[in-house]
């Protein structure tokens, strides 16, 4: 080493190191894990799904707390949070994502049992009976750098499969009947890991039976959905000649009952164009992908309002467009979406709704969801983000400025974290009318009240609440954000993600997907009324207006389709100063971590979900609910 590396390590014992980030659970060593027989526990279990475990691990450890066995907590407390995991197959890159979490505290990730428990775990998993437990603790070994444990873990994951497809396992609810979609799952975890640790082009043994037998299950429940999702691996993989996954597709989409989904017999339709594509069948493929569009121009029927009408039209038009083969077709829906958004002029307007339990204490949320079933929890949250009533508003912070007239006498500075002066307010004269400037400035210092209640006293609580009883991801989302007019085509998954995301609590991730969208969505919303959200320079080149301009040049138009408290409430969070301006610090990179779990940014986001829900309300129970069960497996892995 030099005489100057030598200095500087020399200084290096003067400076306070941080201390070492302490594991979120106690290390269980394989003597510990001797000391429970887990096969004697689960070995029997004829439920193959988590929330099974979860609860009997649970169960378990408060046996073990009550009993002063520390020794069994300590295992049976690990096992709790392994097989708790939420495994999300959407997410290669992080396939075990956080279900909840605030500000400081959160369930676990695989990181947490890395090192000497992953050794344990991958030596522990072969010689475990119940599949879905045997499949958790090699997958986190294998997650955490164990590479061995992978092909324990897709043997047991084809096992689950393999046990739901044929029926010798028992569904967490029986009466939805399920099966084919609860086999995605395990056989989608399959693939990643296969992916991975088998030969390019190659699988696993395990792993091509049990698709054969997850996909012929799924023709005979059908399930369009998972067929769907199955059917694209059989192709990949070239399990079953391509003529004939088209022709059980073709069959089963063309023989669909009335009342089937629409957008779930699409997908079917969808599958067919692709193995007629495969098998050189081009005619085949066409008539398959026109009657697929069909089905998204079928949901306009099961719409009331001309502009949600408007909205599967044009997603219509636009599946026609892509083609280039269909100008007939594109010309008839150019012209019905024409007549649809003239008639959503009459009709496009704020919804409103009963808000309930806004007075209630925590307390009583968390009881009130609790007792609500999954869908009833997604629409009632939108009670607790319903913006207040503007005019009322300025009376109230117009007479606290008068009961309190000596702080409204100067302008307000507002510095930001480096003290920087980056916004003023003005001063009030009571003499004179306030300016709209003065008004928002000081509602948003009363609306910052409000919103820490209504965020730590409705909104955290009802959400933990739902978290308890349901694992919520993607799949709940995406009927909401298919069927609502809100959500321009093509962001979609942007929006399921962002909600998933936000329910589990990571508002940071929530955030940076939701927030940007807003500026979209709402010319998407003028376009659909009929007004033209577009800019034309000096030079005849066409853009778009930012959200600054639109909600000071297309205001009228927005608080005609809004209401005037809602673009009032977007204009306070995401763009005045002085204000949060979340779309201005986001866009710019300025909000830290921190940030995100503020009480106005997580305002913002549930703001996102009430848009977008808003539109649904009245048909929810008839289309929305019915959609999010169709997609929702009975048990998740």
């Amino acid at each position: 080493m030099s005489d100057d590396n030598a200095a500087f390590a020399e200084d290096d014992k003067d400076i306070e190191q941080p201390a070492e980030p302490q594991p979120l659970y106690e290390e269980v060593t394989a003597a510990d894990f001797a000391s429970v027989d887990l096969n004697a526990l689960t070995g029997s279990m004829t439920r193959l799904d988590r929330h099974a475990l979860v609860d009997l691990f649970w169960s378990k450890t408060k046996e073990a707390v009550d009993g002063g066995d520390t020794l069994a907590e300590r295992v049976y407390r690990l096992v709790s949070a392994l097989v708790g995991l939420h495994l999300r197959v959407e997410s290669e890159g992080d396939p075990f994502g956080l279900q909840w979490q605030n500000g400081t505290r959160r369930t676990a990730i695989p990181h947490d049992f890395r090192g000497n428990q992953s050794e344990v775990l991958a030596d522990l998993a072969p010689g475990i009976v119940h599949p879905t437990l045997r499949a958790r603790f090699a997958d986190v070994a294998y997650e955490t750098g164990v590479r061995r444990a992978g092909r324990t873990a897709v043997d047991a994951y084809c096992e689950v499969a393999r046990r739901i497809a044929d029926g010798s396992a028992a569904l967490e609810f029986p009466d939805i009947g399920t099966r084919a979609m609860d086999c995605v799952k395990p056989l989608e975890r399959s693939f990643m890991i296969n992916a991975r640790i088998a030969k390019r082009g190659t699988l696993i043994e395990p792993i091509a039976e049990t698709l054969r037998l997850a996909f012929n299950n799924a023709v005979a429940e059908r399930a369009y959905f998972p067929l769907a999702q199955l059917g694209r691996r059989v192709l990949q993989h070239k399990l079953i000649p391509s003529e004939e996954v088209a022709e059980t597709a073709a069959s089963l989409a063309s023989t669909a009952p009335p009342e089937d989904y629409d957008m779930a017999v699409k997908e079917c339709w969808n599958l067919a164009a692709d193995a007629y594509d495969r098998a050189g069948d081009e005619d085949a493929s066409r008539d398959a992908a026109i009657k697929s569009i069909e089905r998204t121009l079928a949901m306009a029927e099961t719409v009331p309002s001309s502009s949600a009408k408007a909205h599967w039209v044009k997603q219509a038009l636009r599946e026609f467009r892509a083609r280039g083969d269909a100008k007939d077709r594109v010309d008839e829906m150019r012209r019905r979406l024409r007549e649809l958004q003239d008639k959503a002029l009459d009709e496009f307007s704020g919804i409103p709704f009963k808000l309930d339990g806004i007075e209630e204490v925590r307390d009583q949320t968390y009881g009130q969801f609790k007792a609500l079933g999954l869908t009833d929890a997604l629409r009632s949250m939108v009670g607790f983000s319903k913006p207040d009533d503007v005019e009322k508003l300025k009376e109230l912070v117009l007479q606290q400025a008068k009961d309190s007239p000596l702080s409204n006498l100067f302008a307000t500075s507002y510095a930001d974290h480096e003290g920087r002066e980056v916004a003023r307010g003005p001063s009030l004269d009571f003499e004179d009318k306030p300016s709209e400037a003065w008004y928002k400035e000081h509602g948003i210092r009363h609306m910052s009240i409000v919103r820490r209640f209504r965020i730590h006293g409705n909104i955290e609580p009802a959400r933990q609440a739902v978290l308890e009883r349901f694992s919520i991801n993607e799949q709940h989302m995406l009927p909401i954000v298919q069927m609502s007019s809100f959500i321009p085509i093509g962001h979609h998954h942007i929006f399921s993600v962002g909600f998933a995301r936000m329910w589990q609590g990571d508002y940071a991730t929530a955030g940076h997907l939701l927030l940007p969208q807003i500026e979209n969505s709402l010319r998407h919303i003028l376009q659909m009324s009929g007004r033209d959200a577009a800019k034309m320079e000096e030079d005849g080149l066409e853009g778009d207006r930012p959200l600054n301009i639109l909600l000071g040049y297309c205001r009228a138009d927005l608080e005609a389709i809004l209401g005037a408290d809602m673009v009032w409430e977007l204009d306070s969070l995401l763009n005045f100063r002085p204000g949060p301006a979340l779309r201005h610090e986001l866009a710019h990179g300025k909000m830290g971590w921190n940030a995100f779990f503020s009480d106005e940014a997580i305002s913002a986001c549930w703001l996102v979900y009430l848009l977008t829900v808003s539109p649904l309300l009245r048909y929810w129970d008839s289309n929305v609910a019915p959609a999010i069960a169709a997609m929702t497996p009975s048990g998740e892995i």
